[in-house]
């Protein structure tokens, strides 16, 4: 019974071990990983209804089901991608996280050619645009260029 024991502390021990060990995790600054955090305002003037409000909400409702549907089953290098609505649903926030610089870059590409790029600056107003992690200059000229005004934050591991 004692040798049941001894070996199975053992064993629980060993399997352990690697828990404590600082290699075993990467690091933010060791990936490529770019995130995307964007506040938007609600636009109370869209022309997504016919200004009324309990219509206005529920085409939030259903263009985020729509717009993230399609983000999620097109682009596989999407990492995450979700929006937040404030209680007053004045505000949203949308948080968007890829592979790297390249894939935002493709992300962009597609948002800018498909079906929802009229329909979101019509519901929203980008009240600040923030981008974490190591974005290329690649991707900061490409941002640039198509009249994004965004703030780049790198991590400090």
């Amino acid at each position: 019974m004692r040798k049941i024991l001894l070996i199975t502390y053992i064993f629980l021990f060993m399997s352990c071990d690697s828990i404590g060990d600082k290699n075993s995790f990467n690091r933010n600054s060791d990936l490529d990983n770019i995130s995307f955090i964007i506040d938007l305002k609600v636009n109370e003037d869209t022309n997504e209804d016919v200004f009324q409000k309990k219509k206005r909400l529920k085409n939030l409702d259903t263009f985020i089901q729509e717009i993230t549907d399609m983000v999620l089953n097109t682009e596989d290098f999407c990492l995450e991608y979700a929006y937040y609505i404030s209680e007053d649903r004045k505000s949203v926030t949308l948080y968007e996280k890829y592979i790297d610089s390249k894939s935002g870059i493709i992300h962009g590409q597609n948002f800018m050619s498909g079906p929802f790029f009229d329909r979101f600056f019509n519901l929203f107003t980008i009240e600040k645009f923030i981008v974490t992690g190591p974005a290329t200059d690649e991707f900061k000229k490409f941002t640039a260029e198509n009249g994004f005004v965004i703030e780049y934050r790198n991590s400090v591991d």
